[in-house]
């Protein structure tokens, strides 16, 4: 940089300085690089928990023996699971093309990136609701989503025989065990597809165009494809969008999700219609059900306090008690989609396979994350306005200064005091 005078007439001016063109280009290459730098990092450590959790995955589970990896990606494992049926046919493409492949490594290599995928998704909402405060914490705050899906996923069930037992007259534990429950490959993309359809169905409300919806209808397919509990999504977007479509636009776009989901739900079934369910209950279909069964397990009061503290982590305590700070479109998924789907899952899901409620999972970590940044930011706002009250009622002592007492008599000396 260099500064020098300039005599011009007489008069002397200061040259402006001149910042090397240079320094600036080298400046703005370190700052690319270091971005470049901290992005590959971050993808290395995504990479690493995701694996991490993917052997957790796999070590504490087990396959159900009519709904096994080989058996979906061989088209012939029994329904409704056969008709989950999107991996499976990715993973079977893969094997055609390269054989030496076993099925079970693509399977794991595909739930890695569906880890890796929630956690960018999860980002992502974080960045939508303005919760996070830079990369670093934002990055942070996303990995915690793995938290309360991977204690529905890998976490065993305990099983309860006794809360507490009796021995020579010495009271003592119960008989307490762990039980694994079964993996299925469509249960963590479910939780996925759930999350970004409720992002993008966020951001269409807020700015209603037609790509929004054309990447909420895309993501709704292969959802369908997926899983059929999209289902409930339905519902979800009727209320989400009632009063901020108008009624024809809001027509069509439901009745082009009933259309996906009946074409594909058909074509599923028609194209990998699966073995019959040796295990089915309802009458003229392959569904199980298990009212019974998952009413008496909350009999016992040590199971129930379990159950309720790996519910999504206890998340469902600071949305349930923060509720007024919710933002409109996740109160209403989580009403809309959370309660039908959840009663659902009472009458036709085994509730000791925990991961039967993971579509509702993420959406009560981003409810519960958004609730408590709401609750912060008002209760900074209202902090900082009793500061300013404060320093408006007494001004100097915002200073450290005691306020200053009225005069009772002036220390100044009257005229005839003067002239004395």
């Amino acid at each position: 940089m260099k500064i020098g005078l300039i005599s011009v007439a007489g008069q002397t001016y200061r040259q402006t300085p001149e910042v090397p063109v240079v320094l600036a280009v080298s400046t703005n290459a370190s700052i690319g690089t270091s971005t470049r730098v901290m992005r590959l990092a971050w993808f290395a450590a995504l990479l690493s928990y995701a694996v991490l959790l993917t052997t957790f995955h796999y070590a504490s589970t087990t396959v159900w023996w009519i709904a096994s990896p080989a058996l979906m990606a061989d088209f012939i494992a029994a329904a409704p699971f056969q008709s989950r049926v999107l991996l499976p046919l990715i993973v079977h493409a893969i094997m055609r093309v390269a054989p030496w492949f076993d099925v079970d490594l693509l399977f794991a290599a595909a739930e890695v990136a569906a880890w890796m995928l929630l956690v960018v998704v999860a980002r992502k909402a974080l960045r939508a609701y303005r919760i996070e405060t830079s990369d670093l914490v934002g990055g942070i705050l996303a990995l915690t989503i793995t938290v309360p899906v991977a204690m529905h996923l890998i976490v065993p069930d305990l099983e309860v025989h006794s809360v507490l037992g009796l021995d020579g007259g010495v009271l003592e534990l119960g008989k307490w065990q762990t039980v694994p429950f079964f993996r299925y490959v469509y249960d963590l993309p479910a939780a996925v597809f759930t999350l970004a359809l409720v992002l993008c169905l966020a951001r269409f409300v807020r700015t209603p165009r037609s790509g929004w919806l054309m990447a909420y209808l895309g993501l709704f397919a292969l959802a369908t494809v997926n899983r059929e509990t999209t289902m409930f999504m339905l519902p979800a977007f009727l209320a989400v969008s009632w009063g901020v479509l108008d009624r024809r636009t809001l027509a069509k776009a439901l009745a082009a999700q009933v259309i996906i989901f009946v074409v594909i739900q058909a074509a599923i079934r028609w194209l990998f219609p699966g073995l019959p369910n040796p295990y089915a209950s309802i009458p003229g279909t392959n569904y199980e059900i298990h009212l019974t069964d998952n009413l008496w397990l909350f009999t016992n009061p040590l199971y129930l306090l379990t159950y309720l503290a790996r519910f999504g982590a206890g998340l469902y305590l600071p949305v349930l008690l923060l509720h007024r700070y919710l933002d409109p479109v996740l109160k209403q998924t989580l009403l809309w989609f959370g309660i039908p789907f959840l009663v659902s899952t009472l009458l036709f899901g085994r509730l000791v396979e925990h991961r039967v409620v993971i579509e509702i999972v993420p959406l009560l970590w981003l409810g519960a994350a958004q609730a408590i940044s709401a609750w912060s930011a008002d209760h900074a706002r209202q902090s900082q306005a009793h500061a300013r009250e404060r320093l408006l009622e007494h001004p100097l002592q915002s200073d450290g200064l005691g306020a200053v007492q009225p005069l009772t008599q002036s220390p100044a000396r009257s005229p005839a005091e003067i002239g004395q």
